[in-house]
């Protein structure tokens, strides 16, 4: 699991810079002064704090549906997700450096902005799962979205050598060629994860496609849109927020795109908490309390 993250994180850091300068722009192209806002940080605020009430209001009332709390009951792995989103939260601030799809005042103090949007982007991972598990508990809604229709799937290393080209390919590309590519530089990631997962010959989030289970993902992709718009409409109605894109369903195809990226991350991180190894299992095992006298 760490070495695929790190693989994840490192490729996401390096390719699009490599294709800023196959461009043959500079970094500091990139980099452009913007004038502080201090709207800008209460909107931050306030939008954490309204994601932060909106994943306990949920997770209470999956509790009263279904007797069980999802944080409640699976706390460490929920916290892994979160530090998964901020690391995530933080790579998609990163890539948007290259296309700037979207735009706020902030100021420029890294310190500040580490302080202000940590938790924010913490959230947000949790959030889509916490909502697909509401979608999850209404009656029926899952057996609907179940078909008896299967998806014949190609075999996983076929897959990954056609999906990885296309991941490095779009980070390459759109941070080159930003205007044309955008759309494939933000799909990059869910396609990076996706071929690291066929790589290494685990599921991905699209494995129950192929018995005609199609509801883990279009409740992601429901809650991807759900969370992505909460957060969108909070900041913009507190703090100046431009989003460079054609127009609102190319937005909506994005918000599907990230929460389909949570989910992935999330399944990534849960393998954590997969089995017990040998070695742990033995080191656990206790003496027999009773002493056994053998005679000979």
């Amino acid at each position: 699991m760490k070495t695929r993250l790190g693989i994840f994180i490192t490729t996401l850091l390096l390719l699009p810079m490599a294709g800023i300068f196959l461009s043959g722009a500079q970094w500091g192209d990139l980099v452009t002064s913007s004038v502080p806002e201090i709207n800008s940080v209460t909107a931050t605020l306030r939008t954490t704090m309204m994601l932060a009430f909106y994943v306990v209001l949920i997770n209470h009332t999956v509790k009263r549906l279904t007797g069980k709390s999802p944080i409640g009951g699976q706390r460490p792995y929920f916290i892994g997700v979160g530090i998964g989103s901020c690391v995530l939260g933080a790579l998609l601030s990163y890539l948007n450096l290259f296309v700037a799809t979207w735009s706020v005042p902030q100021d420029n103090s890294l310190l500040v902005q580490l302080l202000i949007y940590i938790p924010l982007f913490a959230l947000l991972a949790p959030a889509v799962l916490i909502t697909r598990s509401l979608f999850g508990s209404f009656p029926g809604l899952l057996k609907a979205l179940t078909f008896k229709v299967s998806f014949r799937a190609g075999n996983g290393e076929t897959l990954a050598r056609i999906l990885l080209p296309l991941a490095l390919f779009g980070l390459l590309g759109g941070a080159a060629w930003p205007a044309k590519l955008y759309w494939l530089l933000w799909l990059s990631p869910l396609l990076l994860l996706i071929s690291i997962q066929l790589l290494w010959h685990e599921s991905t989030i699209f494995s129950g496609i192929k018995s005609g289970d199609w509801g883990r993902v279009i409740c992601t992709a429901l809650s991807g849109i759900l969370i992505g718009n909460l957060a969108i409409i909070s900041y913009q109605n507190n703090a100046a927020l431009d989003i460079n894109l054609p127009n609102i369903w190319v937005a909506q195809a994005g918000f599907i795109v990230f929460g389909l990226t949570c989910l992935q991350l999330a399944d990534l991180i849960a393998e954590y908490w997969r089995g017990t190894s040998r070695t742990a299992l033995y080191t656990q095992k206790k003496k027999f309390p009773i002493p056994v006298v053998v005679k000979k």
